[in-house]
């Protein structure tokens, strides 16, 4: 028997009850944070596929699930390319350089210091001590807990990837359906402002995906413009659009650039190339995250440059990469939820 039969009717849910709601899920998603990584690349890659989803499936005239498995497959086919090339080509680049990394130091050092060394304290050290220094300072940083959080972030980048390219294809089948359940998880109430507000919000929230795009590709140009025609470079190309892409990442994409921009720097025959190379890379790191990268998304957000920086600021130290990812987009959603709420009529009695 139902509540229709006993003639019962639901309670209206009040305004405070789902801000309770909210700041409850506020904190389980902060304690689960960095497993919500997976989940929320999927979901970025069925977003931005869903137009193309769409669009073949008006003309074309299918259901859309043959449709979502050949694109989803047509990524993934570019994906393990790129992975393959970039992979290829950087182990034999790491393989040769820790091979030859003595030599490698012990040339920059003399370059450095001259063929007579440094005395430091009244104790002479020659490029050869130096250097032996250096290789046994990072023989010790790399020692058995370093591998040991080295092979559990390995693990967990590995499962992670995993686990997202499990979740995407059932995004991008099932998108429309699982924005249909989570519009049913609001109270019919209230529901009908979050339709109004979605047309609003989600061609902004794409608008800011091709931001980040356009940021890639500025950093993949740049980069080759440096790695190529200033530097002579081998791989330049690749090189290249390999710390383009890595600018998808947040905080491991720019660390891992400048990883391989350092191991590219320390083959350099000269300390005044190398010194130029990594001068080049933190130039190219301050332009994307204080100049190019605020103004190109705020402008594809609409939102201040000024206003994405404490974004990105306040979303990393509550969240952590989860934060930066998804700073922005709260932004967004966050400033045009006032924009209706504030255009509406203040109700009678509620003001002077």
């Amino acid at each position: 028997m139902n509540h229709a039969t006993l003639g019962q009717r639901r309670s209206r849910v009040g305004g405070w009850s789902i801000a309770a709601a909210v700041a409850v899920l506020a904190v389980i998603l902060y304690a689960v944070r960095y497993a919500l990584l997976p989940f929320v690349f999927a979901l970025a890659i069925a977003f931005v596929t869903d137009p193309l989803i769409k669009t073949a499936q008006n003309r074309l005239g299918i259901a859309r699930w043959p449709i979502a498995a050949l694109l989803y497959l047509a990524i993934l086919a570019l994906v393990a390319a790129a992975v393959y090339l970039i992979v290829t080509t950087a182990a034999f680049d790491l393989v040769r350089v820790v091979a030859e990394a003595p030599a490698i130091i012990r040339n920059l050092a003399a370059q450095a210091f001259g063929p007579a060394g440094i005395t430091l304290l009244g104790q002479r050290y020659t490029p050869d001590q130096l250097a032996d220094g250096l290789l046994e300072a990072l023989a010790r940083l790399a020692g058995s807990n370093s591998l040991s959080r080295i092979a559990g972030s390995g693990i967990s980048i590995v499962f992670g990837t995993f686990l997202m390219l499990v979740l995407t294809p059932y995004f991008m089948i099932s998108g429309p359906r699982l924005a249909a359940g989570t519009l049913w998880l609001i109270p019919p109430e209230r529901r009908q402002s979050v339709v109004v507000l979605l047309p609003q919000i989600v061609p902004v929230l794409r608008r800011y995906l091709i931001g980040i795009f356009l940021v890639v590709v500025y950093t993949s140009v740049v980069a080759w413009i440096g790695f190529g025609p200033l530097f002579g470079l081998p791989h330049s190309v690749l090189l290249a659009i390999t710390v383009g892409v890595l600018e998808l990442i947040p905080v491991m994409g720019p660390l891992l650039s400048a990883t391989i921009v350092g191991l590219v720097a320390i083959q350099q025959s000269t300390l005044l190339g190398a010194g130029f190379l990594m001068g080049f890379a933190i130039g190219l790191r301050v332009s994307i995250d204080n100049l190019v990268g605020p103004l190109v998304l705020g402008k594809a957000a609409r939102v201040h440059p000024v206003v994405v920086i404490i974004a990105f600021v306040c979303g990393a130290m509550l969240f952590g990469v989860v934060g930066l990812l998804l700073a922005v987009p709260v932004v967004v959603c966050v400033k045009i939820s006032l924009e209706h709420y504030y255009a509406e009529p203040i109700s009678p009695g509620t003001g002077e």
